[in-house]
């Protein structure tokens, strides 16, 4: 995926395995310094590349991170089907597992720097939060809305439920977590928070 805002410019073509140092050289920094302390300066030093190297393919501090986010975080959380997909365990039961998963992975203390990277990322500059969601977030958010709309075509969960409320609610949870530092007690909230939300979901039938 290319990176936000990236501008392409004619010549050679990209090295992917200097993206992926640069990438490294970001989750390195974040987890040492933070988002405050990062800067493209020390990605360059830490990657061992200049710094025009990676505002050649990143134009932010922004962009810099949410394509870290992507490839780390967001890469270790499996998909859901789509809506037009059948799954055999129903819509609940793939929600419940993708859920566990993501709520596990956003417990790494690896992953969870960087989306507090990112968070704060999307607070600095409205602009860059806008783009940050397009480009890094609403994906997810649509798969969850896809497949609990499954679920409502398969009769499984309520016709008038509320499915963007539904997904804001699970991931707005373990970003809270997050923020508030109990991602301690995630497994625990997890589980509770699923069970009253399908259970809310659920029709009679089910």
């Amino acid at each position: 995926m290319a990176a936000m805002n990236e501008v392409r410019r004619p010549g050679r073509p990209r090295d992917a395995a200097r993206d992926e140092a640069i990438l490294d050289a970001v989750r390195e920094v974040l987890l040492r310094d933070g988002y405050a302390g990062l800067s493209m300066e020390k990605v360059a030093a830490a990657a061992g590349v200049g710094k025009p190297t990676v505002y050649r393919r990143w134009s932010s501090k922004a962009a810099l991170v949410g394509d870290a986010v992507l490839r780390s975080f967001l890469a270790a959380v499996p998909g859901l089907r789509p809506s037009g997909e059948r799954s055999t365990g129903g819509a609940a039961q793939q929600l419940t597992a993708w859920f566990r998963v993501y709520a596990a992975s956003a417990g790494d203390p690896r992953h969870a720097a960087m989306i507090l990277a990112l968070i704060a990322a999307a607070a600095e500059s409205p602009h860059d939060a806008e783009s940050l969601y397009r480009h890094h977030t609403r994906a997810q958010h649509e798969a969850v809305v896809s497949c609990l709309g499954a679920g409502v075509a398969s009769g499984e969960f309520r016709a008038d439920a509320d499915l963007e409320a539904v997904a804001d609610a699970l991931i707005g949870s373990v970003l809270y977590q997050l923020l508030t530092r109990t991602s301690s007690a995630s497994l625990h909230r997890t589980e509770r928070l699923l069970e009253v939300l399908l259970a809310g979901l659920r029709t009679a039938d089910h």
